[in-house]
């Protein structure tokens, strides 16, 4: 097979917290859920909607208690974050706490180009 014909996957980053949220559950669950991120990197999202400020939710009505997983997507759709994951019954307050990870993660990007920005232009060379 030719590899140039492959499509471009998705790249997925996981947050902390959705690491911590992803090892809290069942085999079925986690099984249900990985095969639905497979899906994301491969640009097929399934059922989703926008939640505000730039947080979106994968919803899984046929598994589980409604699972939920929060995500944002970024680099022109090169790379989606997994900020969170939930069920129907934290839906409110996870949409919150993803927003603040995602806002929090932003300020550290920001924070991290204007101090690279402060150091100048790097010539590649080193110092003796």
């Amino acid at each position: 097979m030719d590899v140039s014909t492959l499509p471009d996957l998705i790249d997925t980053r996981k947050t902390a917290e959705y690491r911590r949220w992803e090892d809290s559950l069942h085999d079925v669950a986690a099984a249900a859920i990985d095969a639905r991120i497979k899906h994301l990197q491969h640009a097929k999202k399934g059922d989703w909607r926008p939640v505000g400020e730039g947080v979106c939710e994968l919803r899984f009505l046929q598994t589980g208690p409604g699972w939920r997983v929060y995500f944002h997507e970024t680099n022109l759709g090169t790379l989606i974050l997994l900020l969170l994951g939930g069920d129907k019954s934290s839906q409110q307050r996870d949409i919150k706490h993803a927003q603040a990870i995602l806002k929090t993660l932003k300020a550290q990007q920001a924070a991290i180009r204007k101090q690279k920005a402060a150091a100048g232009p790097s010539t590649g060379a080193r110092k003796k």
